[in-house]
């Protein structure tokens, strides 16, 4: 064959047929690009045949320098796919295939757009949704929430007994399971997106319970337990297992005598008018019993008549029927006792039941967490399988990131207090539906909908949905809990209010010449004397040590999945900053930065009392609230964004602004010897730290809500028989 007529497809078989590659140029930034084939086109243009009929690199070849004509004509040999450098797979080699590389404008004038994730690749996208996001979804039904999507009754009224009802029973079902989806993916966006003040607050929980049991059953025995009335000790166990339910936050102007007299205040006209008139227009729908249960917490505070902050009570709760209802369980059990009444369920048996409703850790948190680590420990052990592969080095990160999520879930399945309130209402009566209510401030979705309600036109949609709500609550009944990321302040908010309690009885003693408990309990006259007031309140008071434990512990829970998936995606070739790794940055950013206005807000909180923050609008709160939602765009940004990116390969495309720098270069070719590398180095060792992480925690969490639980048991077995007398 003359010289001159041979081509170089006729020396590498692989660059035969690549020029029939011609992909539309729209459809390429619909996700049309192949990557694969831009690869053959910048090897193809590497090469030639000189004069004697052999391959020759011409004056721009785009193959690594280091790699010579003849390593590149082994490596291409006989038609083999294991070191062609376009597409190649990791067959023992550690050599690996050589490395194409190209420079950025070359990439953005011959391979604009980019490739959409391929079916048959199970490392770009199904691999991340089956092993990372499917179990996710799992965890985060176990975070507690308070509010979710409303599914219709309608969907519920199939009758299949005749040709229409059957078909109409296939379509409900099929909008009820479509409503529920929609509400458990946006549920776990909620928590991605919003991890590190959610962690932060259940964090600061869990430290309250501690402070709590320590306080009252000291861990060493060179401290000895304080001296304080049973009532209070009970008040406190109460605390640790129902502080997640929500307190008023608006002062109501009642009188003092009526307080003192009735269990529950009695409503002024004002309020009353108000609670009515809010009825039907709060929560978007009329006559719903959700509406009706919510009158007095959707009330417009700005339209409410306050009394003048300077005036106004801000260190102590006026109106709190939940906190009064609640302490109806120890009014109850003092006066059975001085009543000599047997034959009834005892108080610590009723809080050791709340205590025992939560759900086993090991059923809920545990298995979950087993199944996830072994998933995750297959695929760590199946890469050895795949090494050098970039888009294995990129699951793997993705799948380190979603670990936030498990974290999330352990902890928050840590906490003492359970998630639903529906022990503490078949214990303590709630006041049924006429009872008065407590007042809250306006939700976000209950603040949107009688906003939108002004406008004449949706106001008569709403009016024709017959009182269904988008947004409903997940728990009916007067009792509500908080939000994950306030159940840590509103526990704390639990203590100090029996703590002032204590303090008005035990001065109210001291004014009578009494410091015992008898001053508290006139049936008890020969009891020790009291701790004071003042030293439960230093002794549960925040201190460095407590603010310090708990910002580091919390930030290691949400830096820790980020640190990992970072340093595998930094370190895959090419290394250096990417829209993978600028994805983990941002997010990680975000997240320090809500962890950080949550710990300001808290502060604000302490300091000026949960009824003077709720009723006035000051700078701080501004900020706060502007800040968080500036920060939150960018989180579920990062979050979101970046998840649907991974999954669906947009990060592939090479976008960058240094077109022309000549140290600016991008790998088209797969199974490198850098990459291979590479996985050697990271992918091992930050795949173990993450699993043996994420099963430390969940370990430590257990090992450590058991221990509180025996210490509260202990504690409310004290309490057997006891309550008002010594």
């Amino acid at each position: 064959m003359d010289n001159n007529s041979i081509t170089v497809g006729d020396l590498v078989p692989q660059l035969a047929n690549f020029s029939l590659y011609d992909p539309d140029p729209a459809a390429i930034y619909r996700g049309a690009q192949n990557f694969s084939q831009c690869c053959v086109r910048a090897l193809d243009q590497s090469l030639y045949v000189d004069a004697s009929g052999n391959l020759s690199y011409s004056s721009s070849s785009y193959v690594d320098p280091k790699v010579t004509i003849a390593e590149l004509t082994a490596a291409i040999a006989g038609g083999s796919t294991d070191l062609f450098p376009c597409g190649a797979s990791y067959g023992g080699d550690p050599q690996g295939s050589p490395e194409i590389r190209v420079p950025y404008r070359w990439c953005a004038s011959e391979c604009a757009g980019w490739e959409m994730s391929h079916a048959h690749s199970m490392q770009q996208w199904i691999g991340p949704a089956v092993q990372f996001i499917v179990p996710s979804l799992a965890f985060c039904l176990n975070i507690p929430r308070t509010r979710s999507l409303a599914i219709p009754d309608a969907v519920f009224k199939a009758h299949p007994r005749s040709v229409l009802g059957l078909a109409s029973y296939w379509l409900r079902l099929l909008a009820a399971m479509l409503l529920m989806f929609v509400d458990t993916f946006l549920w776990l966006a909620i928590c991605f997106a919003f991890a590190g003040p959610m962690l932060l607050s259940a964090v600061f929980e869990y430290m309250v319970d501690r402070k709590i049991l320590e306080f009252l059953v000291p861990p060493t025995r060179s401290k000895d337990p304080p001296r304080l009335p049973l009532r209070l000790k009970a008040q406190f166990l109460i605390a640790v297992v129902a502080g997640n339910i929500r307190m008023s936050t608006v002062e109501k102007n009642c009188d003092e005598a009526t307080i003192s007299s009735a269990p529950v205040s009695p409503v002024s006209t004002t309020f009353a008018e108000k609670s009515a008139s809010s009825e039907d227009k709060s929560t978007g729908g009329v006559d719903s019993s959700d509406s009706k249960d919510e009158r007095v917490e959707n009330l417009d505070l700005e339209s409410m008549r306050f009394t003048p902050l300077s005036r106004s009570t801000t260190h102590r709760i006026v109106h709190n029927a939940i906190w009064k209802r609640i302490m109806t369980m120890i009014d109850d059990h003092e006066d059975q006792v001085a009543r000599g009444i047997t034959d009834v369920v005892s108080l610590p048996t009723k809080l050791k039941s709340i205590l025992n409703s939560q759900p086993s850790f090991g059923t809920t948190i545990g298995a979950p967490v087993l199944f996830f680590v072994g998933g995750f420990i297959y695929t760590v052990l199946d890469v050895e399988n795949n090494l050098g592969d970039n888009d294995t080095a990129h699951a793997l990160a993705f799948g380190m990131w979603w670990m936030v999520i498990p974290y999330l879930a352990i902890i928050s399945s840590a906490m003492l207090a359970a998630n639903e309130p529906f022990a503490l209402e078949g214990i303590v009566y709630d006041g049924g539906k006429e009872a008065l209510k407590d007042a809250y401030d306006a939700t976000l979705w209950a603040s949107f909908v009688r906003r939108a309600r002004r406008h004449q036109h949706i106001d008569r949609f709403l009016n024709s949905l017959h009182g269904y709500s988008l947004v409903g609550r997940c728990f009916d009944g007067h009792f509500k809990t908080v939000k994950l990321w306030k159940r840590g302040l509103n526990k704390s908010r639990w203590v100090k209010e029996a703590i002032d309690e204590y303090t008005a009885n035990y001065s109210r003693a001291r004014k009578v010449g009494r410091s015992s408990v008898a001053t508290l309990h006139p049936g008890n006259l020969n009891t020790a004397e009291l701790t004071p007031p003042v030293d439960v309140r230093a002794a549960l008071g925040l201190k460095f040590h407590d603010i310090w434990n708990v910002g580091v512990g919390s930030s290691f829970l949400m830096l820790t999945p980020c640190v990992l998936a970072f340093l595998v995606s930094y370190n895959t070739p090419r290394n250096g900053l990417s829209c993978r790794t600028l994805t983990y940055l941002v997010y990680a950013i975000t997240q320090v930065c809500e962890m950080l206005l949550w710990s300001w807000e808290a502060r604000l909180k302490i300091k000026y009392g949960p009824q003077r923050w709720s009723q006035t609008r000051t700078p701080a709160k501004l900020v706060c609230w502007w800040g968080q939602v500036f920060v939150g765009f960018f989180a579920i940004l990062a979050a979101v964004g970046g998840t649907m990116m991974q999954l669906l390969g947009i990060p592939v495309t090479y976008w960058n602004g240094r077109l022309d720098d000549p140290d600016a270069y991008i790998i088209l070719s797969s199974n490198t010897a850098a990459s291979i590398r590479a996985a050697g180095t990271w992918w091992t060792y930050t795949a173990v730290a993450a699993v043996a992480t994420v099963s430390l925690v969940c370990a430590l969490a257990w090992w450590h809500q058991r221990r509180l639980k025996k210490v509260f048991m202990d504690v409310a077995d004290s309490l057997e028989g006891s309550i008002g007398s010594a």
